[in-house]
């Protein structure tokens, strides 16, 4: 079968057979359109229903990237006409065939950067071997997926509002691709866990998944959510020397901006918007208000998580042990700079203090990272520690434990293996130990970036990864059984305490509360406003 033909609800598509690298043949559907192109009228509207074509339509070619900025060439990339999926699938049906479990892919980048059907990039081919079907997606990023000026014209949240418009394309057509609809697995890194979250608290994509893991983002850490969209979106046409003050005529002036001009001008006001320190992205997900519109979140995330007002379903979160290595990167080198000559954590913590609160939490800060444990020798490690902390660790660990209080089961993990392998370290050529943000990626999702001279180790924690990535998908228990490459149950988190599986180059349960994680908890209790 060199040109597999699927029919889906709008049409057919022509795509190709592809293999990885051991061998193991799939099929390969490119550039799907899940949505109408949002342009013109329906910039910063909610996504549309795809329209039908005539014919059978080429998938074998990548897709536009969604329009953005690009901070290595700081050059306007990608188009408005972006809203497209892939699926690679090991099988497609036929009268013997049983329906494999779909694993869906939500890119990370900030809600600002990156996407998800770069295939060079988001390649299918270490789970795909596993016997999935993997299905991978773009959504608006940046203003054009976020502005939330509480209208109908534009309500907020479109980009998670794709996300979901792409759920229900995935209901509708994942049967013709050999994928089961009643066995949908939502997964993603860093804003792509945080989006998994986001999914499971709004209302919006209730049935439209059934399982969830959270890689490296939560909805509760700061740059997942801004709630003062509206003030930043003013400013973009002060850039063009220009004062608006009325909403309505706000939305006509944005819609009838030349694209590159309005990604440019946001990214202007980004850089010179206040904030107390850390990443920060601004045109990120916002709480919508009620209006004559479907809102995507209208309620606190702290509160849904609290009160167990979320979508029930066997739930994997996780980080990396050194989510802060990040801070050595050109972009956020200057907030690591700053912690490190003048100590001040106060102005890198997202939560708003008065002077006797600040008296104390600067207090129990000092204490913990500057006198508590070190595992690594550097002399920044303390600031490590903290940034990956307040930027992620954080409010993951505090999310996930609401999400069991109320939910079961859920695995907790923490990924601590340094290999070959290790995505984000190698990118940016970050030459320290332990693992950096978005690392575990590289293990799951294959890249162009990180072939070469794998060590055996690398590969055991590769494949140890997907088997439990896979099995989590098939069966919502990520090690139903132990042998020599999956070596531990992997418990989920009780109700009397914290259990989490260290992802090494050994896999080990541990059983604690760090005194970083309780110090988190505390402040997000006490102090967490969204």
């Amino acid at each position: 079968m060199s040109s597999p033909v699927v029919k889906v609800a709008e049409g057919q598509l022509s795509g190709k057979v592809c293999q990885t690298s051991d061998n193991t043949q799939f099929f390969t559907f490119k550039s799907i359109p899940y949505a109408k192109p949002p342009l013109g009228e329906l910039r910063f509207a909610p996504p549309e229903q795809p329209e039908p074509w005539e014919g059978i339509r080429d998938a074998t070619t990548n897709c536009n990237i969604c329009a953005q900025f690009d901070r290595e060439t700081l050059q306007v990339v990608g188009d408005e006409d972006c809203l497209y999926l892939n699926v690679y699938t090991p099988s497609l049906p036929n009268s013997d065939s049983q329906p494999l479990p779909v694993m869906v892919f939500i890119h990370g980048g900030g809600f600002m950067f990156g996407n998800g059907t770069d295939d060079a990039v988001h390649g299918p081919d270490y789970l795909i071997e596993k016997d999935v079907v993997i299905v991978t997606l773009n959504y608006r990023l940046g203003v054009l997926g976020f502005l939330s000026l509480d209208c109908k014209e534009a309500p907020g949240n479109m980009g998670l509002k794709d996300q979901v418009q792409a759920l229900k394309w995935i209901q509708k057509n994942i049967k013709n691709f050999n994928g089961d609809p009643n066995n949908v697995t939502i997964f993603g890194i860093s804003a792509g866990g945080a989006s998994v979250e986001y999914l499971m608290l709004s209302p919006m994509s209730k049935g439209l998944f059934h399982k969830a893991i959270a890689q490296s983002g939560s909805s509760l850490i700061h740059w997942a959510q801004n709630n003062h969209v509206k003030t930043l979106a003013a400013k973009i046409p002060i850039t063009k020397k220009k004062i608006i003050t009325d909403d309505k005529d706000l939305v006509k002036y944005l819609k009838d901006m030349p694209l590159k001009d309005l990604i440019t001008s946001s990214m202007l006001v980004l850089a010179t918007d206040k904030w107390r320190g850390g990443i920060h992205f601004g045109f990120v997900p916002a709480l919508e208000k009620d209006g004559d519109w479907e809102p995507f979140i209208t309620k606190s995330t702290y509160d849904l998580l609290s009160h167990g007002e979320f979508e029930k379903v066997p739930y994997m979160a996780g980080f990396c042990n050194r989510e802060g290595l990040l801070m050595l990167s050109s972009n956020y080198a200057a907030n690591l700079e700053r912690l490190l000559e003048d100590k001040d954590f106060l102005f890198h913590l997202p939560f708003q203090l008065d002077d006797t609160q600040k008296l104390d939490v600067e207090t129990k800060l000092k204490t913990v990272y500057l006198e508590g444990d070190k595992n690594y020798d550097d002399i920044d490690s303390y600031a490590i520690d903290f940034f990956s902390d307040v930027d992620f660790i954080g409010g993951i660990y505090v999310s996930t434990v609401l999400v069991a209080k109320n939910n079961s089961p859920v695995y907790f993990y923490q990924f601590a293996y340094d290999g070959g392998l290790n995505y984000l370290k190698k990118k940016l050529n970050i030459d320290r130990k332990g693992a950096c943000h978005g690392d575990d990626g590289g293990y799951l999702i294959k890249s162009a970036l990180l072939q070469g001279n794998l060590s055996d180790t690398d590969k055991l924690v590769c494949d140890r990864m997907c088997i439990m990535w896979t099995n989590f998908a098939k069966y919502g228990d990520p090690t139903p059984k132990v042998d020599n490459v999956i070596t531990t149950t992997w418990e989920p988190i009780a109700e009397t305490g914290l259990a989490y599986l260290v992802i090494d180059d050994k896999m080990t349960m541990k059983y604690e509360n760090t005194e970083r994680m309780k110090l988190f908890k505390e402040l997000y209790e006490k102090y967490y406003k969204p």
